[in-house]
């Protein structure tokens, strides 16, 4: 094979995987007013059409957050430019988390702690975590030095589970037949004092630590979006 047909396939194969790559699928994160469903993939080379007042949020394979809103009637790919990578969105929340940490009147207490593996979950705190689905919940405390007594119940303490929390842990698998899942609050009480824990799932259609990233940070789990890029590097 001469150099030149070899470069025109090659190029042909490069042309090929580019088309490829633009008309990946495209995951909603979020969508109001519209049939479409978190975990939904699109495809982003076919035309979306969004009525006034309708929005989708999608997540690219590159781990871009697309923002749409309606009228809107073409194919999404040619707007993933105007994304938002999720390296710098999450740079931003940090900015923003450190001068609210650094305003008068505000304790250190309320900023999150760095975790250590961006599957746990903060049981030592209020807010929102996110949980791979069809996984266990592994819950974690940032201070490990105490013995610690652990109760877990949903929101409408149809079950409670108990447990004992040794020191030097700072991780604990919540048991069956208790189960913690996506799409639910659970109040975890540690020695006495409660907080509630918001558990958005984590579809397994994301198929890279961008997109997870972007997911994590998309549903309110910047930690663990933080965790996942920094054990990446």
């Amino acid at each position: 094979m001469t150099f030149a047909k070899r470069t025109l396939i090659s190029l042909a194969l490069l042309g090929s995987s580019c088309a490829a790559a633009s008309a990946a699928d495209l995951v909603v994160l979020e969508a109001r007013g519209v049939n479409l469903r978190p975990g939904q993939t699109i495809d982003s080379a076919k035309p979306l059409t969004l009525k006034q007042g309708q929005h989708v949020t999608l997540i690219s394979p590159a781990g871009i957050t697309l923002k749409l809103d309606g009228p809107y009637d073409k194919a999404p790919a040619g707007d993933q430019a105007k994304g938002t990578n999720v390296t710098s969105a999450l740079s931003l929340l940090v900015t923003q988390r450190q001068a609210r940490v650094g305003e008068v009147g505000t304790t250190r207490g309320n900023a999150p702690s760095v975790l250590p593996d961006p599957w746990v979950l903060d049981a030592s705190r209020a807010g929102t975590v996110c949980l791979r689905e069809g996984t266990e919940a592994v819950l974690w405390r940032p201070d490990s030095a105490r013995d610690t007594e652990l109760t877990v119940a949903p929101a409408d303490r149809s079950w409670k589970t108990e447990a004992h929390w040794p020191a030097g842990a700072d991780r604990i698998m919540v048991q069956a037949p208790a189960m913690i899942r996506g799409g639910a609050t659970y109040l975890v009480t540690l020695n006495g004092a409660q907080s509630a824990m918001k558990v958005e799932n984590v579809p397994p259609i994301l198929s890279n630590d961008p997109m997870r990233a972007a997911w994590l940070a998309g549903k309110g789990c910047e930690s663990q979006a933080e965790a996942l890029l920094r054990n990446r590097q």
